[in-house]
């Protein structure tokens, strides 16, 4: 029995792009450090080249707001595109950055996007021997897996509630029925007692795991951040995430010095929020 890769999941992702400017932080970056970048520049509506942040609106020409870049030169690049008066396109840049606006060194080329080759979402549990099997095919329905995904988010240890999938690798190729789907839940609390009470719900294939945070406790971290918390900590956010499968909050800032990623840690704890950086410094390899 095989395990087919694209994956669907229940409440997994809550994200907020921010279309707007990000507001600064009291922290600012070191105007001598060369960082890189890959994003959207956009000139257009009224304003300069920025290199957007954040949301971009999906339109014609597309709008997006970001850092205003110093030493911009259409006429040094290629793959740009052009309407209503607004030109756009997407590139690698390295320069630097006083907190609000970006100086262009270098135009590395067209973006390079790593879109990655894991897989986003995934079963926590080794496959058990023999395979992915039903304990009763008779609750395996997709009735049956509404069910028993409310119930699990409804406890108040409730980490959240996702979905796999298992593929049964015949000739023809059909799927093992009822559409082979793995049910993953994650609590804080005890997980002898959620398996037992889930398992009266969904009798096909499942995974239950511990998480150091719940769901609502993720939420909580995001919402600070979007606010005050984000502006005591320095940050200039831009976007931000709530992941229930690597139980933790992504937030996008324009830059995270060591100092930064430290602050957040002591506030909420190692490995509960990673921070997403549009600008990189040069010299960071990792």
């Amino acid at each position: 029995m095989g395990r087919r890769r694209a994956l669907a999941s229940l409440s997994l992702l809550v994200l907020a792009a921010c279309a707007d400017r990000p507001a600064s932080g009291p922290q600012g970056p070191d105007p001598e450090q060369r960082y890189e970048a890959t994003g959207t520049v956009l000139e257009g509506g009224g304003h300069g080249p920025e290199l957007c942040l954040g949301g971009i609106a999906d339109s014609l020409p597309p709008q997006c707001s970001g850092l205003e870049l110093v030493g911009w030169d259409w006429s040094g690049v290629e793959g740009e595109e052009s309407a209503s008066g607004t030109t756009w396109g997407s590139f690698d840049v390295v320069g630097t950055y006083d907190g609000t606006a970006f100086t262009v060194l270098e135009v590395v080329g067209p973006a390079t996007y790593d879109r990655g080759t894991g897989d986003p979402v995934d079963t926590p549990c080794p496959e058990p021997v023999g395979g992915w099997t039903w304990a009763d095919v008779s609750r395996a329905t997709e009735d049956d897996l509404t069910t028993a995904v409310r119930a699990a988010e409804a406890e108040p240890d409730s980490a959240g509630a996702w979905i796999d999938y298992v593929e049964e690798v015949t000739d023809d190729l059909v799927p093992v029925p009822p559409g082979g789907i793995i049910l993953t839940a994650a609590f804080t609390g005890d997980i002898e007692r959620h398996t037992g009470e889930i398992r009266e719900l969904w009798g096909g294939p499942l995974c239950v795991v511990q998480h150091d945070r719940t769901q609502r406790e993720l939420m909580g971290i995001k919402s600070e951040l979007g606010g005050e918390a984000g502006q005591e900590l320095g940050l200039e956010t831009t976007w931000s995430a709530t992941d229930i499968v690597s139980n933790t909050v992504q937030l996008g800032v324009v830059v995270a010095d060591q100092a930064a990623r430290a602050a957040v840690d002591e506030r909420y704890g190692e490995g509960a929020v990673l921070l997403v950086p549009a600008l990189v410094p040069v010299a960071d390899t990792a």
